[in-house]
């Protein structure tokens, strides 16, 4: 269709339906028959309630049946709650901008009950415009939960005693209001491990005081964090308090839940271990998990901080060894700390197509690049639907197109390709790598100039994508984030082509101009290509390509 078709409904939760279109740019007509006419019922059969493969009850399950073709057709919805409706109508929307328009019956639902993003890194918190906006794109990737919680928040983990001051607290009252009119849960997230007395009444009577204080919003889920502190008790008065730190962190942790849960029986909890990451069965995880209350969830990480894979053997240990399953915090797409030099922009991969069966979900931690974070998370959005049928190529492309738009997507796709490199993907630029395989190949055993054209032809390719998207792309925030890796990008390609020149010419001076204009980019430590430039640097320093 060359224009948005218009939606009309009729039955429960129309209301619902007419926000959603409101919000997705499509026009809701309240008193005429739309292109798309949409009739939605609730049910509370089981199978609209609960999950057999994973045994659990869920709000999140859907039925969608169409009838007809656009622009003129009839979808019936049923659904046990908002969230399923929601879903149902992120499908439909899926469907009319894909062109995957398709009659019939489908009945979907999440394997992960969990599936959710933080805003937990280092470094520039984001803008309130940049987090609201990212609010609207995870609730359309069918996701359910945003963690606040930026390290650099000072009233978050510095400040943590200190009540939010009029307009700090106005900004959270705004993201809790859109987080919740979105259907997403929103936890506030509190990190007094730096500097708290777990001994001291004082000390808890100021973390009750704070996070009532975020409570008195609406708030009803929590995340008490216990991350990146000493590992031994600091203060003398709980040296002589307790034995060790998890002994105060156990206490700390169940007392602050049931004090919270006076409030409300809605609270939920979930609590950051100072040890977050390793084996799941060494003794400060493995004791805190078996003396807290049961329905408080822990964070983990993996085997790893940032770990390369999760395995279903990994958390099957952790649930036995902590009575829990585990929800995890994972550290993809962020790059802080030693990585921010990288731009983690590639499909998330590594991650047991099994994880569900002994995993709460997981919780994505993002970087400060707002806009860039969306690659990853599109793909972490679908993995977490069903994580069985999940293609991370064919996910990333999608989330590609969808990003930048359609007069960018090819030139994007180009760059990216060469911006992979992550925990996850320890490598880079897989096309260019076989590109060089091939010209190695045919230069030595083939047709010499035939190869020397082919990939200086590859290299003008990857030239011409990056140069339009240095001069600007449709998407300015994105431009504006990416703009340090586009540059070093281009002139990893205008190097590369020097190569060439010098391998056709085998002109020593030119060499020694590729060997110069080489150290000077090896000073810019913006991570693109990975190894694989410099591999290809090597072999045409040491003369390998020079005919004897």
């Amino acid at each position: 269709m060359s224009s948005m078709p218009t939606l009309s409904s009729q039955g429960t939760d129309s209301s619902v339906i007419q926000s959603w279109c409101e919000r997705n740019g499509y026009a809701y007509l309240a008193e005429e028959q739309g292109d798309v006419r949409i009739t939605a019922a609730k049910s509370r059969a089981a199978r609209f309630t609960y999950i057999e493969e994973t045994n659990t009850i869920s709000d999140e399950i859907y039925e969608l049946a169409i009838q007809g073709e656009l622009p003129s057709c009839e979808v019936s919805i049923t659904y046990s709650a908002e969230r399923g409706l929601r879903f149902a109508l992120n499908a439909l929307a899926r469907m009319m901008k894909r062109g995957e328009w398709q009659e019939g019956v489908t009945f979907d639902y999440p394997r992960f009950p969990v599936r959710g993003i933080i805003e937990g890194f280092y470094g520039q918190p984001w803008s309130q415009s940049q987090r609201l906006k990212m609010l609207q794109f995870i609730a359309s990737h069918n996701m359910n939960t945003y963690v606040y919680g930026p390290k650099d928040d000072m009233y978050h983990r510095e400040r943590w005693q200190d009540l939010y001051d009029d307009e700090a607290y106005a900004r959270l009252h705004d993201a809790f209001v859109e987080t919740t009119t979105l259907g997403l849960d929103f936890y506030y997230s509190i990190a007094p491990g730096l500097s708290m007395r777990y001994s001291s009444e004082s000390d808890f009577a100021a973390l009750l005081r704070k996070v009532e204080q975020i409570h008195k919003l609406g708030v009803t889920d929590f995340c008490l964090l216990l991350d990146d502190i000493p590992e031994e008790l600091q203060h003398q008065e709980d040296i002589e308090a307790y034995s060790d730190l998890v002994e105060a962190h156990i206490r700390l942790v169940n007392r602050f839940y049931a004090e919270i849960m006076k409030w409300s029986a809605a609270i939920k909890l979930i609590v950051c271990p100072t040890q977050y990451w390793g084996k799941g069965t060494e003794r400060y995880i493995s004791q805190l998990g078996s003396c807290i209350h049961p329905s408080i969830d822990l964070f983990w990480t993996g085997r790893n901080i940032c770990s390369p894979e999760i395995t279903l053997s990994e958390a099957a240990v952790f649930t036995q060894s902590t009575h829990r399953k585990p929800l995890y915090w994972d550290n993809y797409p962020v790059n802080d700390v030693e990585m921010t030099d990288e731009m983690h922009i590639g499909p998330y991969r590594q991650r047991d197509r099994h994880l569900y069966r002994f995993s709460r979900g997981v919780i994505a931690n993002g970087m400060e690049y707002a806009e860039s974070s969306k690659f990853a998370y599109a793909t972490i959005a679908d993995y977490l639907w069903n994580p069985e049928k999940y293609d991370p190529e064919a996910s990333w492309r999608e989330a590609l197109e969808e990003i930048v738009g359609q007069a960018d997507f090819a030139d994007m796709l180009t760059f990216a390709d060469n911006v992979r490199y992550s925990c996850l993907y320890l490598t880079d630029s897989p096309e260019l790598a076989a590109e060089l395989t091939r010209f190695n190949f045919t230069y030595f055993y083939g047709d010499r100039e035939q190869a020397i054209h082919d990939l200086d032809q590859f290299f003008t390719n990857m030239l011409e994508a990056g140069s339009r998207l240095l001069i600007g792309m449709d998407n300015q925030e994105l431009h504006e984030e990416l703009h340090r890796w586009l540059h070093k990008y281009v002139a990893g390609c205008v190097l590369m082509k020097d190569c060439v020149r010098y391998i056709r010419s085998q002109n020593p001076d030119e060499l020694e101009q590729v060997r110069a204009d080489y150290e000077l980019y090896r000073k810019d430590l913006t991570y693109v290509f990975a190894d694989v430039l410099m591999s290809f640097m090597n072999k045409v320093l040491d003369q390998y390509f020079t005919i004897q």
